[in-house]
This record gives structure tokens, sequence and C-alpha cells, in this order.
């Protein structure tokens, strides 16, 4: 398969440009909150799954400019181990509906990832595997809390 070879921060442009698209109030702003957070991800958890080569590259990126060195630098396939690390604590935020669209834009952008071949399957098969546990989990969770009933005050 042949795999593009392409940097972050240009596949985070093309997405949330087209997730924000026509969207406006409440909507746009939660899917705001989400990029803004898997920058922040991005940056913060970069040592966590960079091998010694990238992350020397990054030290390098950071000596330049340091907002945003993981984004201009790493590949889709780092992005697919950090997406592994944002779709769990502590990245998921405490609001029902800002984790729920974290985790739908998360899953969408991990199925963008393999449709438009910006990674092999094969190579991050592993994260793909927790991304979906991770997703899957929190989905359960969610219906098993909208299934208790809600206890009124006394």
């Amino acid at each position: 398969m042949q795999i593009q070879r392409s940097t972050i921060d240009p596949i985070l442009r093309q997405f949330f440009d087209h997730e924000l698209a026509g969207k406006a109030g409440l909507s746009r702003s939660r899917i705001e909150v989400v990029e803004r957070r898997l920058r922040e991800c991005l940056e913060a958890e970069a040592e966590r799954i960079l091998v010694t080569g990238d992350l020397e590259i990054l030290a390098a990126e950071r000596q330049f400019m340091q907002d945003g060195a993981v984004a201009r630098t790493m590949h889709a396939d780092d992005l697919v181990f950090m997406l592994s690390l944002f779709v769990c604590d502590p990245w998921l935020p405490d609001d029902p509906v800002q984790r729920a669209t974290q985790l739908r834009l998360a899953e969408y952008l991990t199925g963008h990832l393999l449709e438009a071949r910006l990674v092999d399957r094969e190579q991050v098969v592993c994260p793909l595997i927790d991304i979906r546990v991770a997703i899957d989990t929190e989905k359960v969770l969610r219906r098993a809390r909208a299934a208790v009933p809600k206890r009124k005050p006394q």
C-alpha cells in the first residue's frame, strides 16, 4: 500500500476545516475545543510515544519555535499513537457532551487517516485497537449512565 507522508498540521487543518464547515454556535465551539485540546495533547505527550530519532528532530524544531512543533514535524502514524492517549483520561473532558464530541471526532479522524491512506493499518494496529476499545467503552458507559433512573429529591 502506498502511504502519503504528510505532517500532522495539514492533516488536522484539513480535517477540522471540514468538520467546522457550516457549523455555528455550540457545535462549532465544541469542535474548536477538541482541536485545541488535541494540539495540546500532541505537545504534552510527544515524549511518551516518539522514538529517539523523532525526539531529536522535535527538540531541534522546538529551538526555532516551541508552539506547534509536534504538528509541524511529526506524521500521521504518530498522530494515531497520540489519538490513543487523547481518547483516555486525563485528556477526556468531564462535561458529557464535550466528551462525546471529542470521542466522535477522534473516531472520525482515525477513520480519515485510514481511508486517505495516511497510515498503514498494519503498522499502527495496536493503537488503533486501543482507540477502538476506549471509544466503545465510553459508549457503553454513556448508555449505562443514561439507563439509570434519576432519583427525585426528597
